[in-house]
């Protein structure tokens, strides 16, 4: 049931070659990798002192821009490790200590408030994903694409019960697996817009608010101990973008209308 375009194919190995050379350069290429933890300070550092309005700002763009991508994702939760840090070190040099720090509530409304505006950020984002998809409906019914047809069947399949497509939505937007496969059927089957925005922010302010909170955890000394030039959160974030590429091209070269017709077909003979 598997129908994959040679193209598609050549497509997502380049991703996932890209991902691997991007890992090797972490590993073995020192300057590559200070380069990108010193992108991530100096981006925290941009909100440092009274800059919170800055913050909030940096963090719904490059939310945006995180989200807004089509078919590949680009990274942005070390951008918000490095906010988060920086209002932990604001707060730290009035009150003398972390711990201290975090007993405040400002302190928490501050981080709650970069995680709702990122939220925002990447559910309007998403939206790019329905704006193309909503425009591929047309060239689906006029080139007959394999794959366009493949994305078409599995909006289907999501609002077989539209009910449950604002949970379907939620998460897909609170857990790792690629939005924008999610968002492509939805726009070329026009599912409202607004409805898809509502549960995407919901599950994304979740999400920013754990990539808010991690490096929080890990200077208290609840997930080891916590180092600038620890690997493990950018080697995560990589093993996240494998996961979705996987599950995008899963998605995307399964005949998913088949599988209705099969569905239909079992459910016509039960009726009988």
């Amino acid at each position: 049931m598997m129908t994959v375009p040679k193209k598609l194919t050549l497509a997502f190995m380049f991703f996932y070659f890209a991902v691997i050379i991007y890992l090797l350069l972490l590993f073995f290429v020192p300057p590559f990798r200070d380069a990108v933890i010193n992108l991530r300070k100096n981006i925290g550092g941009l909100t440092a002192g009274s800059n919170y309005f800055w913050a909030l700002f940096i963090s719904f763009w490059i939310c945006f821009l995180g989200s807004a991508s089509i078919a590949f994702p680009v990274p942005f939760p070390f951008v918000l490790f490095g906010i988060s840090l920086s209002i932990l070190q604001n707060y730290n040099d009035i009150y003398g200590s972390i711990q201290q720090s975090v007993q405040i509530a400002p302190f928490w409304f501050q981080i709650l408030g970069i995680a709702i505006i990122g939220g925002l950020g990447c559910a309007i984002g998403e939206l790019s994903g329905y704006i193309v998809g909503y425009g591929a409906k047309k060239l689906a019914n006029e080139t007959h694409s394999d794959l366009l047809e493949n994305v078409d069947g599995f909006g289907k399949l999501v609002l077989n019960n539209e009910k449950r497509t604002p949970l379907y939505i939620f998460i897909f937007a609170l857990t790792p697996l690629p939005d924008d496969i999610l968002f492509l059927p939805l726009g070329m089957i026009k599912y409202p817009a607004w409805k898809c925005i509502l549960p995407g922010w919901l599950g994304k302010s979740f999400t920013t608010l754990a990539y808010c909170v991690w490096p929080i955890l890990f200077q208290l000394g609840f997930i080891g101990a916590y180092s600038e030039n620890d690997l493990s959160s950018l080697i995560t974030e990589a093993i996240l973008l494998i996961v979705t590429i996987t599950v995008m091209f899963f998605i995307m070269s399964f005949d998913w209308n088949k599988l209705l017709e099969n569905r239909k077909k079992q459910k016509n003979m039960h009726e009988d």
